[in-house]
């Protein structure tokens, strides 16, 4: 094979080659290009527009959704700040900005933005139900009871607030109340495992550790890893005089994990 015919084949390999790059290039490139969504196009819209004016309400309001959206509820509550400022009296953006600050635990911001909402609308439910919620993470249990019942008077339908009523009842020493606000969550929602444990401790108060058990046993069937249904479980026993069984679920519970069932251990 002569010079210039060995320089023509090395050429055709060369662009061969270069050939099967560009499309491997191309097969790449397409694979990662992704369609937006007209929401998202619509969101990246308003982000270029804010930038170019800070003070752009309309398009404030569009990227505090997208972002409420993409669970970014900090940067929903700086936008929402900023179109208030221009618009102090705005109940639904007030409420609004008070669920965004529930989302991030802020509760003390959540009450004082649904505590707003209230003087203008005393019988706004939401506000009632999530400042009652609010109020039950910062241990204000009488407040949060309070607030679920008014929410109950307005006519909220979530049995979700039977059961943190109930949490909060518990807390006061209101068993009896506790119990029948357990009872109504229950028959909507006959699987929850916190519900019947929670009921269990209710009962136990009350001096009826038959029904305690009942339930601390249906808790358990539920999580079986569940210590402290384990550890209450054992008061229920002990009130019925299986000392066997007490022992054992203060065992139970603290190899499961619950230190504090150590202490009574102890004592067996």
């Amino acid at each position: 094979m002569d010079t210039s015919t060995l320089a023509i084949l090395i050429s055709i390999v060369s662009l061969i080659s270069v050939e099967k790059k560009k499309k491997k290039y191309k097969n790449s490139t397409s694979k990662k290009k992704v369609k937006l969504s007209y929401n998202e196009r619509v969101f990246l819209q308003a982000n270029l527009d804010i930038e170019l004016d800070k003070d752009d309400l309309s398009n404030r309001h569009i990227r505090a959704g997208g972002r409420e959206k993409k669970k970014d509820f900090k940067g929903a509550i700086e936008d929402i700040n900023v179109i208030l400022q221009h618009d102090t009296n705005n109940s639904g953006l007030i409420f609004k900005r008070g669920l965004n600050k529930f989302k991030v635990s802020d509760f003390k911001g959540a009450i004082a933005d649904f505590s707003e909402v209230l003087k203008n609308d005393p019988t706004d439910k939401y506000s009632f139900y999530y400042k009652g919620i609010s109020n039950l993470r910062l241990s204000n249990f009488r407040n949060a009871i309070n607030d679920l019942t008014s929410a109950v008077t307005m006519g909220i339908s979530e049995k979700e607030l039977y059961f943190h009523r109930g949490l909060a009842e518990i807390e006061v020493d209101k068993y009896y109340e506790a119990i029948d606000d357990f009872n109504i969550y229950l028959a909507e929602h006959p699987n929850a495992l916190e519900a019947f444990y929670y009921r269990g401790i209710a009962y136990n108060k009350i001096g009826n550790p038959k029904f305690a058990l009942t339930d601390f046993n249906k808790a358990i069937d539920l999580n079986p890893n569940h210590e402290k249904a384990y550890f209450e479980r054992a008061f229920a026993k002990k009130n019925l005089n299986d000392s066997v069984g007490y022992s054992n679920d203060l065992k139970t519970s603290y190899n499961k994990g619950y230190l504090h069932a150590y202490h009574f251990l102890k004592e067996t």
